[in-house]
């Protein structure tokens, strides 16, 4: 190789490393800017710092650990969670402190999640889980750790409690719902109680109307009796007075016969003539 080669691949492996080295240093002044504003509480500020770093370097552990400890700090724990996940997932080899650390990072995002509300989609109880799970792995890490071991019980604690609540709901709503169908119970059989008085006092009216009809027809029975006893009577009497009608005629007849045969019976008498001196 000659020496004109030689500076020829000298100027093209200075050219390749020094952007790689202007990327370098721009990530890490913008990692140390963003350190600087997070100790000085400027965490919005130290938040896009910590995002221009990761434009050049998305894979490092730092810049995602720092962006997710910025956005905890301004209360926007979901996405802190997220970045924490990153930082897990990075490709650099991070150290065991360095794990722990995140974990307890990423279980205190769900662990405000939780308290917070903050996730709609995601049960309390899931959160909660989830930050148990992550307190418990960083504890395996590291099991000098006073702040995770006091969040690992916070966070059981705040389980228990739910599901405690959980249970003396069910049990309310049991009640209720044993409460409601006694209730609903009760009123059929009111209603039952109801419709059999009703039921009885139909009956009761309806037999009082027909003892009443009954009544009625057996009132009508002797007025038509009585009708009926007046009419043989007057009939009677019409044949009474038929029978003395006819018996007076006959004696009117016998009188009358008698009458004529005494006259057959006696001497014929003159009749007044002119007197004859």
């Amino acid at each position: 190789m000659n020496t004109h080669t030689r500076y020829i691949l000298l100027a093209v492996l200075l050219a390749v490393a020094a952007p790689a080295s202007v990327h370098a240093q721009a990530h890490r002044g913008q990692l140390r800017q963003g350190n600087h504003q997070y100790n000085k509480e400027q965490y919005s500020q130290a938040e896009i710092s910590y995002r221009r770093a990761l434009t050049q370097d998305t894979t490092d552990h730092r810049g995602q650990y720092n962006l997710a400890s910025s956005l905890y700090k301004q209360g926007q724990y979901s996405e802190a969670a997220t970045h924490y996940n990153f930082a897990l997932d990075s490709v650099n080899d991070i150290s065991n402190v360095q794990r722990a650390n995140t974990l307890l990072g990423r279980g205190n995002s769900y662990l405000q999640m939780a308290i917070g509300g903050q996730s709609e989609n995601v049960p309390q109880s899931t959160l909660l889980q989830k930050a148990i799970d992550d307190y418990r792995n960083a504890l395996r890490i590291d099991p000098t750790n006073e702040d995770t071991r006091y969040n690992l019980a916070y966070a059981q604690h705040m389980l228990q409690q739910q599901q405690q609540q959980q249970q003396q709901g069910g049990g309310k709503q049991n009640q209720q719902q044993n409460q409601q169908n006694q209730d609903q119970q009760q009123n059929q059989n009111q209603q039952q109680n109801q419709n059999q008085q009703q039921s009885g006092q139909q009956n009761q009216d309806q037999q009082s109307g027909q003892d009443q009809q009954q009544g009625q027809q057996g009132q009508q029975q002797p007025n038509q009796d009585q009708q009926a006893g007046k009419q043989q009577r007057r009939e009677e009497q019409q044949r009474m007075q038929d029978a003395e009608r006819m018996l007076e005629a006959m004696k009117n007849n016998e009188r009358q016969t008698l009458r004529q045969q005494q006259r057959a019976a006696q001497p014929a008498r003159a009749h007044r003539t002119d007197k004859d001196w």
